[in-house]
C-alpha cells in the first residue's frame, strides 16, 4: 500500500466489465459519483484504435460498428492473462493496458471538475484469484493511480448500503445484521454472505463465476435471432464482423427493454437482407433460465455451506446491471423469502463503497459518524502445497488455507523430503480447490537449496503459509534439523511489467520508434533483415524470442518466470484445442447432408477458424513474453545458446541505433 496522504480526496472506482464508475467522498462524508466529461455517471468499459487517437467510453462504441477489429470490450474476463482474447488493431494487449485506458480517463475527468486526484481504491469481484487482482492493480499503476488497496465488490456494496441504513451512526452499535449480496454484472457473477455488526463488516462466505454475467444473457437473444435468421434466409449474420457487432448492441437493447415490458422487436441485418422478429420477456427468460438458476444455485449452496438458511438471512441486497432484469428479482423473492433490497443504484452502489472504504483509509468520518469501521474479509479460493502422496505415489495438492477463511491468517503443515540425500526441496504454492494440481493456479514456488550431503528421506519440512487482509501471500519453508529456511512473498508478474501507458498507446497508434519488441507484428524467419532499419530489428528481434519462448514451455525455470511459463503452457494447450476444434467443424461441413445443413456448418467452422487466428495469436505472444524473460534472466533451453546469441547482437544493435 503507498503512503497515506492525509489531504488526498478519498476515491473508489468500480472497474466493470460493461461499465465502470468513479465516486469520491464529499466533505460531509458522502459518497457521489463523478459523471464524465460527456455528463454521464457510467463510462463504458470500451476501447476503440483510431489513426490518431484511442477512443474511450460512448465514443469507442460509436466509432466500432466501422472497424470491429480496431474494438475492444469485455476485458475485464480476460484480466490474468497475457493478452486480450483477440488481436487489437493488429497487436496483442494485455488486458490490464485496456483497463488503464479506462482507469486513466476516468482520472483524467473527474479531475477537472475535484482537481488534481492520486490515491484510489479499486473493486474486483470476490471470486478474482490472485493473479486476477494483481493484473487490476497492475492497471491501476498504468493509469497514474496510488491503489490504496483493492476491495471486493459485494463487501464495497455492502458499506454504501450500510451507510444507506445508518448502521455506521452511534446509535446502531449492537445492531447485528446478516446481509447476502447478490451481485449480477455485465460479465462476472458474485454472491457474499456478510455480518454487519455496527460498524463491523465480517465477510462469512463468498463465491461465485467470472465467466457469467449480463453478457450472457444478451448472447442467449443472439444466439436465437442468429437462428431465426438462418432459418429464413440460409445465411448466419454472425460471420460478418460488422453485422454481428450491430446484431450484439441490438440484443443487449431488447434485453433493456423486456426489463420494461414484455415484448419487444429487433432487425437482424445480414448481406443486404434483414429479417424483423419480435421477442417476448416470456420467451427471453425461457431462452435464459439456465444462466440464471446457475445464480440461484451458488446462492442457495453459498447459504448452506455457511452453516445457515435463508430464514436467518436479514437482507437481500441485490447490485449489478444485471439485477433490474424481473426475472432475477422474482428468483431472488422466491429464493429467499423476502423482497430483494434495490434501494441502492445498482450501478453505482460499488464505486460508492469503494469510495467510502478509501475514505477509512485516509481517515475520513463518515456522515455523521465519528466512529471507525472494521472490515473482515475471507479468501475465495483455497491455496495448497503440491506434495507427494506416499501411497499412490501421485501428486497432490495439500489445502493449508481453505477458501472462506478470514483473513490474516496464518497456516503451519509438516512435510517430508522424498528421497535420501535430497539437495534441495521445492515448495510449489497454488490456488484452487482440487486435490488435483493439474486443475489449480501454480502462484509460484518456495525453495531451500543447499541442503547438506546425506539428508535422510523423511526429514521434517515446515511449511507455513501467511496469507493478509490486502491479498498478499507470504510463504516460508524449513528443515529445523537443519537450520535451512527460505521465504518468498509472491508476486505476480505481467506483460506490461517494465512499460508504460505512453508506450502502449504509441504502439497501438503505429508509432514504433517510441517502443521496444512488445506489441510488434510477429515477423517470420524468412523476411529479410535490414540491419539499419529498427522496425526490421525490432520484428526479427520478435521471432527470435517467439521460438526461445517456444522451446522453455517445458524446462525448469526459476521462481520470477513460471507465472509466463504457465500463462505461455495455457496458450499452448488453447491453440491445439482450437485446431482439433477446426479439424472437427471441417469434418462436419464435409459431411453436411442439404443446403441449410451446409450453411449451418460452414458458419461453424468460420467461427472455429476465427478462434483458432485468435489462438494462434495468443499463443505467440505468450511465447514471446516467455522469451523475453529467458533473455532477462539468461535462462536458455538445451541446445538454445545461438538463439540468446543473436538476441544478444540484435538488441546491441537496436540500443546502438
Amino acid at each position: 500500500m503507498p503512503a497515506i496522504d492525509a489531504t488526498a480526496i478519498p476515491v473508489g472506482v468500480d472497474l466493470g466489465t460493461t461499465f465502470s464508475v468513479l465516486a469520491y467522498l464529499d466533505e460531509h462524508g458522502r459518497p457521489v459519483t463523478v459523471p464524465n466529461a460527456l455528463g454521464d455517471k457510467l463510462t463504458p468499459s470500451t476501447i476503440f484504435v483510431d489513426e490518431r487517437e484511442i477512443l474511450i467510453g460512448k465514443e469507442a462504441l460509436d466509432a466500432a460498428v466501422l472497424a470491429p477489429e480496431n474494438f475492444a470490450d469485455y476485458f475485464k474476463r480476460d484480466m490474468g492473462r497475457p493478452a486480450y482474447h483477440r488481436p487489437v488493431a493488429g497487436r496483442q494487449v494485455p488486458p490490464e493496458v485496456l483497463s488503464a485506458l479506462v482507469l486513466e480517463r476516468l482520472r483524467r475527468d473527474a479531475s477537472k471538475q475535484l482537481g488534481v486526484l492520486r490515491q484510489v481504491v479499486i473493486t474486483v469481484p470476490a471470486y478474482f484469484d490472485e493473479l486476477r487482482r494483481a493484473a487490476t492493480q497492475e492497471a491501476g499503476r498504468l493509469a497514474g493511480w496510488e491503489v490504496l488497496d483493492i476491495i471486493n465488490e459485494p463487501t464495497a456494496a455492502a458499506l454504501s448500503c450500510g451507510l444507506a441504513h445508518g448502521l455506521f451512526e452511534d446509535g446502531a452499535a449492537g445492531r447485528t445484521e446478516r446481509v447476502l449480496v447478490y451481485d449480477l454484472g455485465g460479465g462476472t457473477f458474485d454472491v457474499t454472505l456478510l455480518e454487519v455488526d455496527g460498524s463491523s463488516f465480517r465477510t462469512i462466505a463468498t463465491d461465485g463465476d467470472v465467466g457469467l454475467g449480463g453478457r450472457d444473457f444478451d448472447e442467449r437473444i443472439v444466439d436465437w435471432a442468429a437462428g431465426e435468421f438462418v432459418a429464413a434466409h440460409g445465411l448466419d449474420p454472425r460471420t460478418n464482423p460488422r453485422d454481428a457487432f450491430r446484431l450484439w448492441t441490438d440484443a443487449e437493447a431488447a434485453k433493456h427493454q423486456l426489463s420494461e415490458r414484455t415484448w419487444t422487436t429487433l432487425v437482424v441485418q445480414h448481406a443486404d437482407l434483414h429479417l424483423q422478429l419480435e421477442i417476448t420477456r416470456q420467451q427471453f427468460e425461457e431462452l435464459a433460465q439456465d444462466l440464471l438458476e446457475r445464480t440461484r444455485d451458488t446462492a442457495d449452496l453459498l447459504v448452506r455451506q455457511a452453516g445457515t438458511n435463508w430464514r436467518h438471512i436479514d437482507r437481500v441486497v441485490a447490485v449489478g446491471g444485471a439485477t433490474r432484469m424481473p426475472m432475477v428479482r422474482r428468483m431472488l423473492r422466491e429464493l429467499s423469502g423476502r423482497d430483494p433490497d434495490h434501494s441502492l443504484d445498482p450501478d453505482e452502489a460499488v464505486a460508492q463503497g469503494a469510495a467510502i472504504y478509501a475514505g477509512m483509509l485516509l481517515g475520513r468520518t463518515l456522515g455523521m459518524s465519528r466512529r471507525s469501521c472494521v472490515l473482515i474479509n475471507v479468501n475465495s479460493h483455497s491455496l495448497g502445497v503440491v506434495g507427494v502422496d506416499e501411497k499412490s505415489g501421485q501428486r497432490v495438492n495439500s489445502i493449508l488455507i481453505p477458501r472462506n477463511t478470514p483473513l490474516p491468517a496464518a497456516r503451519t503443515q509438516l512435510f517430508c523430503t522424498l528421497e535420501e540425500g535430497q539437495r534441495s526441496v521445492a515448495v510449489p504454492v497454488v490456488e484452487g480447490e482440487s486435490e488435483r494440481p493439474e486443475f489449480c493456479l501454480l502462484l509460484g514456488k518456495c525453495v531451500v537449496s543447499d541442503l547438506p550431503k546425506g539428508l535422510p528421506k523423511g526429514t521434517p519440512v515446515e511449511v507455513e503459509y501467511r496469507y493478509e487482509s490486502n491479498g498478499r501471500l507470504a510463504v516460508a519453508a524449513r528443515l529445523p534439523g537443519v537450520a535451512k529456511e527460505a521465504h518468498v512473498v509472491m508476486e505476480r508478474e505481467h506483460a506490461s511489467q517494465g512499460t508504460t501507458l505512453s508506450q502502449w498507446r504509441h504502439r497501438l497508434l503505429g508509432d514504433m520508434a517510441a517502443t521496444d519488441s512488445m506489441g510488434l507484428p510477429f515477423a517470420t524467419s524468412s523476411e529479410a533483415l535490414d540491419l539499419g532499419d529498427p522496425r526490421s530489428l525490432r520484428r526479427r528481434l520478435d521471432t527470435l524470442y517467439v521460438q526461445l519462448g517456444r522451446r522453455a514451455l517445458e524446462m525448469a525455470v526459476p521462481v520470477a518466470m513460471q507465472s509466463a511459463q504457465q500463462a505461455a503452457r495455457q496458450a499452448a494447450g488453447e491453440y491445439h484445442q482450437a485446431r482439433r476444434l477446426v479439424e472437427q467443424a471441417r469434418a462436419r461441413r464435409d459431411a453436411a447432408v442439404g443446403l441449410a445443413e451446409a450453411v449451418q456448418r460452414g458458419s461453424e467452422l468460420s467461427r472455429a477458424e476465427l478462434a483458432l487466428r485468435q489462438a494462434q495469436a495468443a499463443a505467440a505472444f505468450a511465447y514471446l513474453v516467455l522469451g523475453r524473460e529467458c533473455a532477462l534472466h539468461r535462462v536458455a533451453p538445451a541446445g538454445s545458446s545461438p538463439l540468446l546469441a543473436q538476441i544478444d547482437e540484435l538488441r546491441s544493435r537496436l540500443q546502438a541505433s
